[in-house]
Order: C-alpha cells, then structure tokens, then sequence
C-alpha cells in the first residue's frame, strides 16, 4: 500500500549479495521467462487488482507506492532497474562522472517520443527537474535534486548536471520518480490538472481513470523498444479489503495482485492455478508521530510508545510470521543494516519514560491509519499494547488519499504508513530524516541527523557511507519520530494465463514483458 506505501552501481551490487542471503524465494514458474514454444502473443486484457486506488499521477507530485504502479508502464525511468536492483541503462543510455564526483553527463537513447507525439529530449528533461526544484510547486521530489547546483544541455542528447557536493545516490534516484520524465507540452497544457491527464514515453499511455473504479491503460503503439508491448490494455482496479483482492484472483475476476493476505500465504503453494512470489522487500511499516504536536513533541512520550509496542507480537498477529520486527529505515537487504540495533520489548522502561515526561499516569492521542480490516485490526492490537502502560491511543481509520494528504500537511499527532523503500539507502532516510525533507510528515528536526545523512551522501566509499548511516539510525530509533514495527516482504499471485511477468524486490508491477496464454 505504500511509496510513502497504506542507486549507485557499487551498492546496487552489495545489495544483490544481500538479497541473496536474506532467503528471496519464488515458486517454480514458467511465467516470468517470456516465452513458451509458441512465444508471446500480441493482444487481451490485462486485469490488475490494486491494494488501493491512486492518489495522482504526476510523478513530481508523488509520494504513493500505488502511484509508481501504474508509473513504471506510463513513464520510462531514465535508468532502469534489473530484478537483482542494479541500476541499468535505459532512457540514459551511458553516463559520465567527473570533476571529483561533482559532474554528470547523461547521455539520451535517440528518437524517442512522448505518447503526445512531442520529442523526449535534454530540453524536456531539464524542463521537469527545474519544476520539481521550484520550491513553490512543493514537489516531493525537491530533496532528490536538493545537491544541483546547475543544469545544462550541450545538445539535444546530453543533460550536463553539475552538484554542489558528491552525490553517491544521484544514479539511483533516476530508477524512481525523479527520473520519471512527463511531456512538457502536457504539464502546460493541462496546468494544475496534469495529474489526471499524464503523458510519458512508456509502453502504455493512459486512458481513463474513474476513481475508486478503475483505470484504463492501452498500448503505445510508437513505443521506441520495438514489438512491445504486447498486451492491448491493462485495467487497474482498487479493491481495499485484501481478502476480497486475493478472491478475486482465485476466481479469476482479475488476473494478477499486488499483493496476498499474509494468513493465505502457506496456501498458495498448492494451488495449481497460481503462480507466486515471495521475497525480501526493501520497505518497512512504521508508526509517524508528529513532533510539532502535544503530546508527542515531548521525546519521552515519544520513547515510552518504542518500548511498548511488542514487534513480535504485532507480526504474528498481522503478518503471520512472514517478516521480522524494524528497529531502522534500513531492511536486512540493505548493505546499511545493522543488526545490533533494536529496542527492547519493555513495560518497564516504558513506564520510566513517561514519568520522565511528567506524566506518570499516561497521555492520549490518535493514531490515524488505512480503512482496511487488517490495518483496523493492526491499530486495535497497538491500542491494547499502549494501554498496558496508561497510554490512550484513539483510532481513526480514512481513506487512503485522506491518510497520505493529512500526512504530508502535518493535520494529525500519529499515523500508521510505511516506506515501500529503495536499493540506495539515502533514498530511505534524506527525505525523511533531515529538517524540511519532502517525506519528513513528523516535522523532526536533528542538525546532528542532518550533518550524517549530509556525510553519507558525499561520502565515495560504502564503508564510510555506513558508518555515517549507523550513526544516524541510532539516534533516530532513540528520538522516536518514527516507530519501526516490520520489514515488509514482496508477496505478489498471478493466474497462469499470465506470461513474462517477474516480481522485483521494490515491489513494482513491470508489464512491458507481460503476455496473455
């Protein structure tokens, strides 16, 4: 459910050898390979059920995992992301670093077109990212390109970026949104509204979108890979309750799901009509608390919600044992994961730490939180958990789009969301952790935080980008802006009409391969 979810090479690699020790396991299929004796064929429908409906689609405007959903078959990002998350070329086509890792030359694939008709070129590039660094159009994105200093376009192939200081994540943040590049003829032309009319160079164009409904996506027949796509169409439909989304696709109403209630997970296995895969993600479910709000500006307020929050038992009760308690925005298949670092399980200190407070007896606040059954139920069991040490936790369960947009404008005390995560780790702590980052909803403030994630970007070695990254989860897990609860898996079920399709760690659906048997 999340983006905010209800690269360099060099890491990307490390991360391989992660996610390849952290057990990723699929079940033997021969979708996902692309071809059978007869190959793939052309036309059909492509049925998709979603966990939740979009919030927009403009990629500069985006904090929603649901959005990059149908944002990986709109928009082409420039680089591109293998299954084992290594950044590949793609729109960029090969690229050069010089002047002490200050300098970028992105060099772009020729004869590309915007499903508009209008050229993809350095001009339309560069257009985009001085949008998203406007400080007035409030772009999410703002923290990504924060290090330009300035851009320039030699030709029409060629986007010169030159950085204030380093930047180790800079190829990576172009595998996401902020190298999801939109036509600038369409972002004129339809001004404020341009997230219902959206227009990029990927293999589908939009067509429709009727909200809580669903939403149309059709081949782009110019598409510059040629030969695909090969699905006519692809539907999008929001079903919010899980385990009406997983029936669906039992009984065949949709062909292929985002994701699969945790408690039907040891039941897939031996359904022949299904194909499946489950595998380490890069994200995590956490708790934000707002720092500028009474009660939970006061740190000790803050701590005593850590302490009593029993990860475990959450996870079996929730997740069914499929994923292991988050203490960091880092998840075990991250190279900046540490082991060592955890909260206890504790009543007791909880106890101290509202005393501490002032408030021996307890506070009370409201959580807001996705209005799905399992989230309801997930929000009751942390609201018996609080009460064991005197905290009053009210629930509010809301809409999705209500969830993100009360988030973002700081209009809450805590909320129940989550991070669907990146391969580079500055991309899971810089937007959220420094003052005034894009993702920072809790408002939370620390220079020492800012100065270690500032070091961590400029930083050449991963060793060195660690230290700094260790540094800084350890006092975040203490100030408690945000209460880490689980690493979330990638668990996605297909039918086996469904052919080509592969499952990657950060959770995108990826339908260019896709065909239908």
């Amino acid at each position: 459910m999340w983006g905010k979810k209800t690269v360099t090479v060099l890491s990307s690699a490390a991360l391989v050898a992660a996610l390849a020790g952290c057990g990723a396991t699929s079940t033997p299929s021969t979708s996902g390979t692309g071809s059978t004796q007869s190959g793939p064929k052309i036309g059909g429908t492509l049925n998709v059920g979603i966990d939740s409906d979009f919030v927009t689609l403009d990629p500069a405007m985006s904090s929603a995992l649901i959005d990059r959903q149908v944002y990986i078959n709109i928009f082409d990002p420039l680089l591109k992301l293998s299954p084992s998350m290594q950044v590949e070329p793609n729109l960029v086509t090969h690229w050069t670093i010089t002047n002490s890792g200050k300098t970028y030359t992105l060099y772009l694939r020729h004869g590309v077109k915007f499903q508009d008709g209008t050229p993809f070129n350095a001009q339309a590039v560069v257009y985009n990212w001085k949008w998203e660094m406007n400080p007035a159009n409030a772009s999410p994105r703002l923290s990504n390109l924060k290090l330009v200093s300035s851009l320039q376009t030699p030709n029409s192939y060629e986007v010169v970026v030159n950085l204030k200081a380093p930047f180790a994540a800079f190829l990576s943040l172009l595998t996401g949104r902020t190298g999801m590049i939109s036509s600038p003829a369409a972002m004129q032309k339809w001004g404020s509204a341009y997230g219902l009319h959206p227009v990029g160079t990927g293999p589908f164009e939009f067509v429709s979108w009727i909200k809580n409904d669903h939403l149309v996506l059709k081949r782009n027949p110019n598409y510059w890979q040629k030969g695909k796509p090969y699905l006519d169409k692809i539907v999008y439909t929001p079903i919010t309750n899980p385990q009406q989304e997983y029936n669906a696709l039992i009984t065949g109403q949709v062909n292929l799901i985002d994701s699969v209630p945790y408690q039907d997970v040891s039941q897939l296995s031996s359904n022949t009509s299904i194909q499946y895969t489950q595998m380490t993600g890069l994200g995590y479910a956490d708790m934000e608390l707002n720092t500028t709000k009474s009660p939970l500006n006061n740190v000790h307020n803050r701590e005593a919600i850590n302490y009593a929050i029993n990860r475990e038992a959450l996870i079996k009760l929730i997740y069914f044992g499929h994923t292991v308690p988050a203490y960091s925005q880092f998840p075990p298949s991250s190279w900046a994961y540490d082991p060592s670092l955890k909260v206890p399980f504790s009543d007791a200190l909880a106890k101290q730490q509202l005393q501490a407070a002032g408030n021996p007896n307890g506070f009370s606040f409201t959580l807001l939180g996705n209005n799905d059954p399992v989230t309801v139920q997930e929000m009751e069991a942390i609201q018996s958990q609080l009460a064991k040490v005197g905290i009053t936790m009210h629930i509010e369960p809301v809409d999705f789009t209500t969830l993100l947009t009360d988030a973002i404008n700081g209009n809450y005390q805590a909320d129940l969301l989550g991070w669907s995560g990146r391969p580079d780790p500055d991309q899971n702590t810089y937007a959220f952790d420094t003052t005034g980052g894009s993702f920072n909803d809790p408002r939370y403030s620390n220079p020492q935080v800012n100065q270690l994630l500032a070091q961590a970007r400029e930083a050449t070695s991963q060793a060195a980008r660690k230290t700094y990254y260790d540094q800084a989860a350890k006092i975040v897990l203490q100030q408690a802006p945000y209460i880490f609860i689980a690493y979330t898996p990638v668990i996605q079920a297909w039918s086996t009409n469904v052919q080509g399709y592969k499952a990657y760690p950060d959770d995108l659906m990826r339908f260019t391969n896709v065909w239908l048997k």
